[in-house]
């Protein structure tokens, strides 16, 4: 399971006792239910019931995102979403609360095998977006037929209530990227210059909070890994000012984001001894492509700095993006030539 920064062994242990605690409740409500089904009885839920799991469900939200899972974290939010759902919708027809079943079983299925993975510290292999895709497609499914024509939007199930999200372009993105590469320009004594294209183009809240998350923490690694100071470009032949780049692109029903940076680029022996010194690597550093080795940057608790900073050195950082990335459905790539710079392909899918 992808891992945000390191806790004390005791907090993990509390963690895991008690998220196992939770996904019984979990597993003993849907063998409750089912059993019903099997009896060719009609699924009733009570309210008492739905509050006591959206209970269970809100507080591994909470606890597997303080520990750092966002992945599990998300999961646990899009279930959430359907006892929210269960909450507000008066009768729903035993079809829909058939189908909640099913998802809930996978919730738990996916749940299981990452506190599995966490107790034996696999590498994580299922960032769980398949289960959250299917649940917004089915919330999005029961909603469709009884929805007015008008601007885009999509439904969401608060603990306020059912409520209407609109899709959204990136223009606060912009303003929050102009905002830390300010600071970070004049913390870290570097110049450059942002250019960004595509603002413009809406997608759907939950995919634009991923993707600013995703691109926040790229330019930051860019700034303070990439970019080199003006002297040090100058001695190097460059401009003196460097540039990031953002471009945003729709095709079809897929989003395209690019980021992009002139700096240093991506030191591969250097990633490679690191990764080494983790054990990761399975056969010969030379049998190595390009891509594999920058795939190491993605894990977490990468790093190659031997402190940390007031930016980086924790080893927070790229796995955080992947982890955005992946809940999604989506897929990240990087491309980089050393002294020429690096860029990061991100690719999104728009249909539910």
């Amino acid at each position: 399971m992808e891992r945000v920064g390191k806790s004390p062994d005791f907090l993990q242990e509390i963690f895991l006792e008690e998220s196992w605690k939770h996904i019984d409740r979990i597993d003993n409500f849907i063998e409750s239910k089912s059993c019903d089904t099997s009896d060719t009885k009609e699924i009733s839920i009570e309210m008492e019931e739905i509050n006591s799991l959206l209970r269970v469900l809100h507080s591994l939200k909470g606890t597997s995102s303080m520990m750092g899972y966002p992945s599990f974290s998300e999961t646990a939010h899009s279930a959430e979403d359907l006892f929210l759902y269960l909450r507000e919708k008066e009768n729903p027809p035993q079809a829909d609360l058939q189908d909640i079943l099913k998802l809930l079983r996978m919730v738990s299925g996916y749940m299981k095998r990452e506190l599995r993975r966490m107790e034996t510290d696999e590498e994580v292999t299922d960032f769980g977006w398949s289960v959250v895709r299917r649940i917004k497609n089915f919330l999005a499914h029961v909603e469709s037929d009884n929805e007015p024509e008008g601007p885009s939007y999509q439904i969401a199930y608060t603990r306020k209530g059912r409520q209407r999200i609109p899709f959204t372009n990136f223009a606060t993105l912009v303003a929050q990227m102009k905002r830390l590469a300010t600071v970070m320009g004049r913390e870290l004594d570097k110049e450059f210059c942002l250019k960004i294209s595509g603002a413009e183009i809406e997608v759907p809240r939950d995919l634009y909070d991923k993707i600013s998350m995703a691109v926040m923490q790229l330019i930051k690694n860019s700034l303070d890994h990439g970019l080199e100071r003006t002297e040090d470009r100058e001695k190097m032949g460059k401009t003196p000012i460097g540039e990031i780049s953002l471009e945003i692109q729709k095709a079809a029903q897929q989003l395209f984001v690019t980021m992009r940076d002139d700096g240093r680029g991506l030191q591969r022996d250097t990633i490679l001894r690191t990764a080494a010194a983790k054990g990761w690597l399975i056969k010969d550093s030379d049998k190595y492509e390009d891509n594999e080795v920058y795939a190491f940057l993605l894990r977490p608790g990468f790093t190659t700095k031997n402190r940390a900073t007031m930016f980086s050195g924790r080893g927070i950082g790229l796995d955080v993006v992947n982890a955005a990335v992946s809940v999604m459905g989506g897929s990240i790539r990087i491309e980089s030539k050393e002294y020429m710079g690096t860029t990061f392909f991100m690719e999104f899918p728009l249909t539910m």
